[in-house]
């Protein structure tokens, strides 16, 4: 199978399973109240979900821990948009908030990657030395000590 041939399935398999999660968190959101709340669980974490549980199947276990790094980080930055973006909505207006909420993302967003770059779990992806070159193997070693 070709590259882009690869990649289209890996995205069709992807939505496929993210319409799956999202119609089992819709569902279970039904069950819960206040309403308000069926949005959380009908978008992200099935979409979350299904795009790592795709990634692992097609990629490995390097790729998933990539991901999952991304999304936390991501949902640190996600969440200070959300903290800062209703006063600087009221203060400045819809567009001017909205930009400095997205620039406040995207600063810690930025932030996070250069200081996690082993993931926020520790877990580092390094190549087995003599191996082709290819996806990444696990190294759940922990690191090497300092000598006194």
């Amino acid at each position: 199978m070709g590259e882009v041939t690869g990649q289209i399935v890996e995205v069709v398999l992807k939505a496929l399973a993210g319409g799956v999660f999202v119609l089992a968190f819709a569902a279970l959101a039904e069950m819960l109240t206040p309403k308000r709340l069926a949005g959380v669980f009908c978008a992200a974490p099935s979409v979350a979900l299904a795009s790592l549980i795709v990634t692992a199947g097609i990629a490995g276990v390097p790729d998933v821990l990539a991901s999952a790094r991304g999304m936390q980080i991501g949902a640190v930055g996600f969440t200070l948009y959300c903290l800062i973006a209703v006063p600087l909505l009221r203060r400045w207006g819809a567009w001017r908030g909205a930009l400095a909420a997205l620039a406040v993302w995207g600063v810690v967003v930025a932030i996070g990657h250069a200081l996690a770059p082993q993931g926020l779990l520790g877990v580092r992806t390094t190549t087995v030395p003599g191996s082709p070159p290819g996806p990444a193997a696990l190294d759940l070693a922990p690191p090497p000590a300092r000598p006194s």
